[in-house]
């Protein structure tokens, strides 16, 4: 379990990464802090776990819901 997690996070990482001020400026501004960050990556796994869909397509679903 703690594999799928750590790969979770990765993917998590990788994306946030494509992150920025045009695509998604709400979330750019707020992962530009740590607890910014951590909030959203919560946010992000419990998508993940709750609705099924992948990382990337949480991204604009929190970008909207900010």
């Amino acid at each position: 379990m703690k594999q799928i997690e750590q790969q979770l996070r990765q993917e998590i990482l990788k994306q946030l990464g494509r992150v920025n001020k045009k695509n998604c400026p709400k979330i750019h501004r707020l992962i530009q802090t740590r607890e910014g960050y951590a909030s959203v990556e919560e946010r992000i796994i419990n998508m993940v776990a709750s609705e099924g869909i992948t990382p990337s397509a949480c991204i604009p679903q929190i970008e909207v819901e900010l």
